[in-house]
This record gives C-alpha cells, structure tokens and sequence, in this order.
C-alpha cells in the first residue's frame, strides 16, 4: 500500500501537522506500507530528518496559493511518477479540489478529504469549488462531527480522532522547575501559556486585553510562530506588557512548555477539534476557550468555554482553582485513552479504512 499524506497549510509546528507527522510515523512501521508526505512550504531539516529517520519521504511543492496551476501540474506529474494507491488531503474546505482532482487524473484510487475545521478563511472560493470537490472526493474523514457536518454535509463521512502519544504529554514537575527558572518566572507568578500559530483564526491579540486588566502577577507565554507575529509582537510593547509576555517562536519540546504553565488558554475565532487541547489536557491543566470552539472539543468535561469578551475572560482566569497537575494529569490521561485519542489506535483506524477502500 503506497500513501501520500498531503497537508494544504505548512508542514510546521500546528495541529494539522501534528496529525500528519504523527500517523505517517505509525503507518511507515506497519508492513508492506510505504508513507510520503506532501508539503506546500519549505520544511524545517528537523522535521524532515526526523521523518527520514521513520522512513517518511516529504515532497514539497510550492506555490499552492500563490500559483495554482503550477502547482497542480507539478502534482500530477508526482502522483503519476510515484503512483500512490491512496491520498489523503488535509484542510478544511473545498479547496482541497486541486488535491482531489490531480488525483483523479492521476489514477489514484482512494482519494480522501480529511475536515480539520468547522469554518474557512476562503469563502467564496470554497462555495465556487462545491461541485468539483463533490464529484472528485471518494472518501471522507473529519476530526469530530462537527467539523465533518460542516464540510460534507449530510454525506456519510468517517470520524478519526486527533490523537496524540499520551505519555509524551504528562505533567512533569521536574521539567516544570527548569522551564519556569529558564523562563525567569517567580513561584508567585500564575503563567496562562497558549500553543498555536499567529494568524487571524488563533487570535493571540485578544489576550494582550486580557492581560491589561489582570494583576501583575499574572504571565503570558505564547508558543509558536506565523504571519502575525511581528505584529502581535509589537502591539504587546505598545501596550506596556513586554515584562509579563513572553515570546517562543517556533520551538520543538511544548511538552516541556505546557508543563511550566498553570492555565491553557485559547481565544480562537474558530476552530474544530485543536489538537493542542487535547495536548495540554493530558498535561492537565485548567483550559479556559472561546466558545467559537466545538463542544466535542470538552473531552474530560473539564473544560469551560468563554464569550470572547475580555471581562469575562478576566473574571474566569481569577476564579480559576489550579489542581494537583500529577493527579490531574493521570485522570485526563485515562478519560482521553478511554475515548480513543491515543495515536497509536487512530493509525490503526487509518490503516483500517485505506485497505477496506482500496478492497472497493
């Protein structure tokens, strides 16, 4: 069996990436599968090394947005030349046409789309590309219901957990001790950390709000890099919060840095099923979210969703009560096992689903 996991955003330090890295590291273990990954950016040699080590190829093809049809012949060309029996795009709209459509030229069997999210930044070109992305697409995943409702509507459609390795994930105390001296944070000090890349969907902004009106002993840890870094960057100098903000960039280790924090918090504008909830409940910490988020996102029912309305915001964060972190760890640990959120079983179920499609 020969698989082309293809992700429609960068291949970088986000959920969706996550997804794909994880997997094709499980599927490449199983016999007689053979797992490459497409990427539309140039890939950090980390990442890459890293799944060389697994014996995952990654192919890069720029240009998706800003050329499409280059970037499309280029994908043909690749699909034929490697001739995959399944591929298996990752997005969240109609846009995953040009993926889907190469590949029915190209001969592939088994064409999925896989719905990370409940909403899209492309609108218009999502509702013009309806018929093509209906016509091309013969399987069809989502991370939760929710998020599969949204794209496929009342097509049948197969839910895949966005599990992670549980363990790397558990509260360390000490790894927190070093983090938080690394970090230059006193024992008072309550550190709300967020995990994600800086873009419109992430809103990190609304925090820097949220952190004027809180006392001083409250810090922000954000993790992660992205187009509005620079300037969610300079918006916290402007706003006098430099001192109590703290600025990662891309890093390699947030188990590391989950540990370090006390509240998680994720003021998104939308989102389906973030990975990093998942991550940072089996770290267990207290989640404060938007309620733009999925409910199916509450996996512990631990979590407490919040207007995006930074009084609210404020008023939750003081109320929080931070709990034994080892003992919270371990009990979340086990509910997200319960629920099937372990990569390991979600690979298997992947695996699963390639070769009863690929029997069709």
């Amino acid at each position: 069996m020969k698989v082309l996991l293809v992700s429609t955003n960068n291949l970088s330090d986000n959920g969706i990436s996550t997804f794909i890295i994880n997997n094709a590291k499980l599927l490449a273990k199983k016999q007689n599968v053979h797992v490459d990954i497409l990427a539309p950016n140039e890939v950090e040699k980390d990442i890459t090394n890293d799944l060389k080590n697994n014996k995952v190829n990654v192919f890069e093809i720029h240009d998706r947005n800003s050329n499409p049809k280059q970037y499309f012949k280029r994908l043909v060309s690749l699909l034929k030349k490697e001739k995959y029996d399944v591929i298996h795009v990752n997005g969240s709209s109609n846009i995953m046409s040009i993926e889907l459509v190469a590949a029915f030229f190209a001969r592939v069997k088994v064409r999925i789309a896989h719905s990370h999210n409940t909403v899209t930044e492309h609108e218009r070109l999502h509702k013009l590309l309806h018929v093509p992305f209906n016509m091309f697409v013969n399987c069809r995943v989502a991370c939760n219901e929710a998020a599969g409702k949204w794209l496929f509507n009342n097509k049948p459609f197969t839910v895949i957990d966005n599990g992670i390795f549980l363990d790397n994930y558990r509260f360390n105390t000490t790894v927190r001790v070093r983090m938080r001296k690394q970090l230059g944070l006193n024992d008072d000090d309550i550190l709300l950390g967020h995990v994600g890349g800086f873009n419109e969907q992430k809103n990190q902004a609304f925090m820097l709000n949220v952190m004027k009106d809180l006392d001083s002993k409250y810090k922000l840890i954000l993790v992660g890099q992205g187009d509005l870094f620079d300037q969610v960057k300079k918006r916290t100098e402007e706003m006098n919060l430099g001192d109590r903000v703290i600025f990662t960039g891309s890093v390699h280790n947030v188990p590391d840095y989950l540990s370090a924090m006390d509240v998680f918090v994720l003021p998104s504008r939308f989102e389906g099923q973030p990975f990093v909830v998942v991550e940072a409940s089996a770290n267990g910490l207290p989640i404060i979210l938007s309620d733009k988020i999925s409910r199916e996102s509450n996996l512990t029912g631990k979590l407490e969703f919040v207007s995006l309305d930074s009084k609210t915001w404020v008023e939750a964060i003081e109320k929080e009560d931070l709990p034994s972190r080892d003992d919270e760890s371990d009990d979340n640990i086990k509910r997200l096992a319960a629920k099937g959120y372990d990569a390991v079983k979600n690979a298997d179920d992947l695996y699963n689903l390639y070769a009863e499609k690929l029997k069709r």
